[in-house]
């Protein structure tokens, strides 16, 4: 053989990398597809197996006319400086040499047996009968590494980029030529014998080609990587380098690291066989328990396919970071990823985000579509997306959001796929159950692999780094004894967590090693013999961290603990990641005195030189162990968490009024957040670390003290007379404007009735009313928000000298908080609304367009738009868990959404019902795989009956069956009781409950009959609330609420005019209800827990507060919409005008020269029309025309009077009306006729004498008319 100073590399390489006869393509690195040219047709890709079974994906014309040129194959991710192609276009392959050869000698192309050696190995292996294990081991090693020769033989066809490119070339040639000559070896001369001697030598043969590669491979990505950010135009860097993403969330980030070589063989060979075989699923699933080395696994996945460049992204969840444990990041994170590398990714990616701003806000449905699978769908990218530790992001749903989202989307991505690590924990295994994800995903149980398999890779690790250690420092020969390795490997338990801490601090360098080893084997529950005694994986765990401690701070200084446990209480109940430095700041003591104590026991923690870098737990199982008595036995090391909340709130307070004030960040005057071009260089600026975290989280640490009110109501107090606006402009900064009102919230809870509660109220009052101008610009808190507060309002008080100085409020500002909380207006007419069990969220559907969003509950604010319904949404009701979103259209069509995706599950139209129904009650069952509905038809005049109850599969959307009540029966209420079905029927002097199952109505049972009211209108509203046996109902001009219990009548209203809503809260100690008189068609709901009321009508949606601790009709203005109907005339001279609301009883006349009323009208009748004469106003009532005379010598301004019997009257016939709305109706100016029509699509339009009453026109079918 050659030497290798004086040979070729290029002719060396011929043996496995041969070059192509055309190479007019733009190359790419090792396992990268490099761009299509802009001359490339799409249409002229293939996807046919060559003679080496090989994948040819895509092509691209040779400019010369010739043969495409070949891409590399197998590739996935694009993000690569294009190398040099031959000087001439025509210049040929064999006469194409590099400038840098040491011989000067021509590349030729090489024979076609380009891996004798590797295929002959392969072909043994699988006739191997003695131990197929291992055959199949090296066969799997072997069908990973041909794909990685294959590519690079691809890449070796170009010419180096420069002369260290062509070193790295040339290194990686003469070791692959060794290796080959080693196998070769093991081939010819120990030879593969039946029992398949020599196995071990061949796979560490195989492992030291497979890293002779990827050391060349990162070594290109690094520098592709650059080139690639250098091709991004100066608009892309912008969008990317702005876009709100999770930060450090990539594999490499973090300091993580990859398994240790020759450990977890045989899984890391199954996964990447996987990620490259496309009949297999889409989906990996690595479940495995706490500290059985999940995240080390996927960081090695990571790294391998970066380095064969076929990872699009990844995202290593944490819950120690607020951006890493929140779903809403991941896609964005992964999108961003994606676009950094791949130019067709950013080319929808870049104009994407420019339009839509608040992606990171939409629902996860909308990211992954948006964001994922349009862009890799659209230029079928194959990659692999990595996502660790899913089971650390926050998710309260029963089946991971992020899981659910991608079973439904996968199957438009087919050449991606999903490698996902997670411990098995409920939600994460319902969410692989699903339907679509379970058949799709191959899951491995981390914890079941054999102890034996686990012992050794653990046992190998211990050898590596003790062999590393004993390189590092001299004594170390012999060292640790086989009795000592032995006894770590089975104390570990098959925790790798374990493992990994004991090294940690076994290898202090600041300690001996020997020393630490013994202490460590000496500690309680380490005296057994190897063999004699199982060990517990948590007991040993717990064991370890104890000793560790005790080594950490002796026991010479106990005065130390207290400020050794608020330290560790800061580390571990943060919630996010401290730096030492800000530590100190939030404990009032000194840098150093906080980075002492940590660098102490770093060998538990992550800690960085820099005490301006965050410092966190090793492992996620060491805060568990810290805060649990029952595992940390020792009092002195016992981080107690409401004591170590308290602090951290404290120091958090005290910060918060030492350190704000106004305009902290020098923002220009007016501008919005998003005009600031150095924002975030401001932020770190002048804001911080330590006071960054005390603005967003300061509320975090509050509901989990045990604090009396007067331990924190004096720094609350001051903190929110002196500091609250500032407080509000850091977070609108921070684009963290939401965290105020969940913080007051937090804060009104806990607090007595105080100055400080009322403080906190009208604060509260001030950020849900300004919220979106908060949110939107700092400046605008002073120049907007406090200009337009309320005078009375405490916090416009304290804070008016921060009003902007060249801008005055002249006329329009409001006295006092107006008890309309927040309003939403909508484009559409609204439908329905409803809260969620939580109380976070507001569910409301709107026609014209159809369909249904949610909303925050506290502001009105849109979080998500769910996927269009079928039709328009009559009815919404949330599941008792507030993941289903079910709605029902006008004929009853079935609606199913999913709120962890927003994605439409099931949609089924009726073919049962022909006519037009109205919800009136729905329940679900408690398994939540079943919906009841109690329905009427419209076109009957009464809304409750004939009334059918009706049950719905959830799953398939179909109906289970149908039932109605008996004749004479009215449905006052359904409900779901333990698992079965529940409902109210009314009869004159009876209530009955009733009981079926679900999915049978054969089971209907009488449950018992009460005694109910002697007289009832089947053409009225009830309500039946089952909780207390109480029925309200309507009767006439009365609303009534009849107790079934004591028999008795609790409340007789009178006066009530055509109830458009009767509600009762969940406790049943209030009732609402809204009347045409008062509240115009007006819907309500009221909030769970009875504080809040929603307030739906037309295009307005208004959230109201109860007022404590009673709240009765009369605290709700008589006309709290601005869509209500009014009916105007003016009378002949012009100076005066009536106005009346459209079926109310008060008529106002206006003084048109000074614009105040002159007179107000008590009617006494329902008004559907009026005409003003000289001294006479003509009033159209119910089935009656009066005429009033004004007063003579008119009134004094704001008079008020009544109608009296003498007024004349005459009455007409309205029977022709269709239904039962009140009609509309106009008086023609010469007081001869009257019109009269009703409301609708089509309705007829009557016109009467007024004088006789005679019937003078009828039209029966008038389009949208109007009198």
């Amino acid at each position: 053989m050659s030497s290798k100073k004086s040979r070729n590399p290029f002719k060396a390489l011929k043996k496995y990398l041969p070059l192509r006869a055309s190479t007019d393509h733009v190359a790419g690195p090792p396992g990268f597809r490099a761009e299509p040219q802009s001359q490339a047709n799409p249409q002229d890709s293939v996807a046919l197996p060559d003679k080496d079974h090989r994948v040819l994906q895509t092509t691209i014309h040779d400019e010369r006319g010739g043969d495409p040129g070949l891409l590399p194959p197998d590739t996935s991710v694009t993000g690569v400086a294009p190398y040099r192609a031959a000087e001439s276009a025509n210049e040929s392959t064999e006469n194409r040499t590099c400038d840098v050869e040491e011989d000067g000698g021509d590349l030729a192309v090489a024979p076609s047996d380009k891996f004798g050696a590797l295929k002959a190995i392969l072909e043994a292996t699988s006739a191997a009968p003695a131990d197929p294990k291992e055959a199949v081991t090296i066969s799997n090693k072997i069908k990973n590494l041909l794909p990685r020769l294959i590519t690079l033989e691809d890449h070796f066809d170009t010419l180096p980029d420069d002369v260290g490119d062509f070193r790295r070339r040339n290194k990686l040639i003469g070791k692959l030529e060794d290796l080959e000559e080693q196998l070769r070896s093991l081939h010819e001369g120990q030879g593969i014998q039946p029992r398949f001697k020599g196995g071990e030598d061949v796979y560490n043969v195989l492992e030291d080609m497979q890293e002779a590669i990827y050391e060349y491979q990162n070594t290109y990505q690094i520098t592709a990587r650059v080139e690639q950010c250098k091709l991004m135009s100066p608009d892309e860097e912008s969008v990317l380098g702005n876009f709100r993403c999770a930060q450090d969330a990539d594999y490499l980030c973090g300091g993580r690291k990859g398994c240790l070589r020759g450990t977890r063989r045989a899984l890391l060979d199954e996964i990447e066989i996987w990620t490259r075989d496309f009949d297999k699923p889409s989906v990996y699933w690595l479940n495995g328990l706490a500290g059985t080395g999940k995240s080390t696994i996927a960081q090695t996945i990571a790294e391998r396919l970066s380095a064969d460049g076929r990872l699009g992204a990844s995202f290593f969840c944490s819950r120690d970071f607020e951006d890493r444990s929140d779903l809403h990041f991941i896609f964005p994170t992964l999108a961003a990823q994606l676009a950094q590398k791949h130019s067709n990714s950013r080319s929808e990616f870049v104009p994407l985000v420019k339009s839509d701003r608040e992606i990171v806000r939409e629902s996860l449905c909308d990211q992954m579509y948006k964001l994922i699978v349009l862009p890799l769908a659209k230029f079928t990218i194959s990659t692999v997306i990595v996502i660790d530790a899913l089971d650390e992001c926050k998710d309260d749903e029963p089946a991971s959001a992020i899981l659910s989202v991608l079973g439904r989307f996968m199957s438009q991505i087919p050449k991606v796929k999903f490698f996902l690590t997670g411990r098995p924990e409920p939600r994460i295994r319902e969410g692989f159950s699903l339907p679509r994800l379970a058949e799709a995903t191959n899951v491995f149980f981390l914890h079941e692999v054999k102890p034996s398999e686990v012992k050794k890779d653990i046992r190998a690790l211990f050898q590596h780094e003790f062999s590393e250690l004993a390189h590092r420092r001299r004594g170390l020969d012999d060292w640790p004894s086989e009795v000592q390795l032995n006894l770590l490997c089975e104390r570990a338990a098959g925790l790798f967590v374990y493992a990994m801490a004991t090294i940690r601090v076994i290898c202090d360098q600041n300690a001996d090693p020997r020393t630490q080893l013994n202490d460590l084997l000496q500690s309680p529950g380490s005296s057994v013999l190897e063999g004699k005694t199982k060990f517990s994986a948590q007991k040993t765990l717990d064991s370890l961290y104890l000793s560790v401690l005790q080594k950490a701070f002796g026991d010479d200084y106990p005065e130390r603990d207290p400020k050794i446990r608020s330290i560790l209480g800061a580390v571990v109940l943060a919630a996010n990641p401290l730096s030492p430095s800000t530590i100190a700041t939030l404990l009032g003591l000194t840098t150093e005195g906080v980075f002492l104590p940590l660098l102490s026991a770093h060998s538990l923690l992550i800690l960085q030189d820099n005490s301006s870098c965050p410092v966190r737990p090793f492992h996620k199982s060491f805060p568990d162990f810290i805060i649990d008595p029952g595992r940390c036995a020792n009092p002195r090391f016992h981080v107690f968490p409401p004591k170590h909340h308290m602090e951290l709130l404290v120091g958090c307070l005290n910060l918060l009024n030492q350190k704000l004030e106004r305009n902290m960040c020098n923002l220009p005057d007016a501008v919005t957040n998003s005009e600031v071009v150095d924002l975030k260089e401001r932020t770190q600026k002048y804001i911080g670390q330590a006071l960054e975290y005390a603005c967003k989280s300061w509320h975090k640490h509050l509901p989990k003290t045990t604090l009396a009110e007067s331990d924190i109501t004096s720094a609350l107090y001051q903190f929110m007379e002196k500091k609250f606006l500032f407080w509000l402009e850091v977070l609108s900064i921070l684009g963290t404007a939401r965290e105020a009102v969940v913080a007051l919230e937090a804060v009104a809870k806990l607090l007595n009735a105080s100055p400080t509660l009322n403080l906190v109220n009208d604060c509260f009052r001030f950020v849900v009313a300004f919220f979106e101008v908060i949110d939107t610009s700092a400046p605008h808190i002073y120049h907007s928000a406090l200009l337009l507060s309320p005078q009375t309002s405490i916090a416009h008080d304290l804070y008016k000298q921060y009003c902007c100085p060249f801008v005055r409020v002249l006329q329009g500002s409001s006295t006092s908080w107006e008890q309309v909380v927040a309003t939403r207006n909508s484009s559409g007419s609204i439908q329905t609304a409803v809260w969620s069990p939580c109380m976070r969220f507001i569910a409301f559907s709107e026609a014209f367009p159809h369909r249904v969003e949610i909303l925050d509950a506290a502001t009105l604010t849109r979080i998500q738009t769910l996927a269009p319904s079928l039709n328009v949404i009559k009815w919404l009701d949330f599941s008792p868990d507030g993941c289903l979103l079910t709605g029902f259209g006008p004929k009853l069509e079935l609606h199913i959404w999913d709120l962890q995706t927003g994605h439409l599950v099931n949609a089924t139209s009726s073919e049962t019902h022909k006519t037009g129904r109205k919800c009136l009650s729905s329940t679900y069952s408690l398994d939540i795989k079943t919906i009841a509905v109690a329905h009427g038809s419209l076109l009957h005049p009464s809304n409750h009956f004939p009334t059918t109850i009706s049950t719905y599969d959830l799953t398939s959307g179909m109906c289970i069956f149908s039932h109605s009540p008996s004749e004479g029966c009215i449905v006052g209420q359904i409900w779901a009781h333990n698992r079965h079905l529940q409902f109210s029927t009314v009869k004159p002097g009876h209530i009955t409950i009733w009981e079926a199952d679900f999915t049978s109505i054969h089971t209907l049972a009488e449950v018992k009959t009460m005694p109910g009211p002697d007289e009832i209108d089947h053409a009225g509203e009830f309500l039946f609330l089952h909780t207390l046996s109480r029925l309200a109902f309507t009767l006439k001009h009365a609303v009534r609420i009849w107790d079934a219990q004591d028999s008795k009548l609790l409340l007789d209203f009178e006066g009530v005019l055509q109830p458009s809503t009767m509600v009762f809260s969940h406790d049943g100690q209030l009732f609402m209800c809204a009347t045409s008189g008062s509240m115009v068609h007006v819907k309500l709901v009221f909030s769970p827990n009875a504080k809040s009321i929603l307030m739906q009508h037309e295009q307005e949606i208004q959230l109201r507060y109860t007022k404590d601790p009673t709240f009765s009709l009369s605290d709700l203005p008589a006309k709290p919409f601005s869509h209500c109907h009014y009916i105007l005339d003016f009378s002949p001279d012009g100076t005066l005008a009536a106005v009346a609301l459209w079926c109310g009883e008060m008529i106002t006349i206006l003084d048109l020269e000074c614009g105040e009323p002159r007179l107000t009208i008590n009617t006494g009748m329902e008004i559907f029309g009026l005409r003003v004469t000289g001294g006479t106003i003509l009033i159209v009532g119910e089935g009656m025309v009066a005429t009033w005379n004004v007063p003579a010598g008119g009134c004094a301004f704001g008079a008020r009077a009544d109608m009296n019997d003498s007024v004349e009257t005459r009455l007409f016939d309205y029977t022709k009306l269709p239904g039962t709305r009140p009609p509309y109706a106009s008086i023609s100016p010469d007081l001869n006729c009257i019109a009269i029509t009703g409301r609708g699509m089509t309705c007829p339009l009557d016109i009467y004498d007024i004088s006789t009453g005679k019937h003078l026109v009828g039209i029966d079918t008038l389009e949208f008319g109007w009198a």
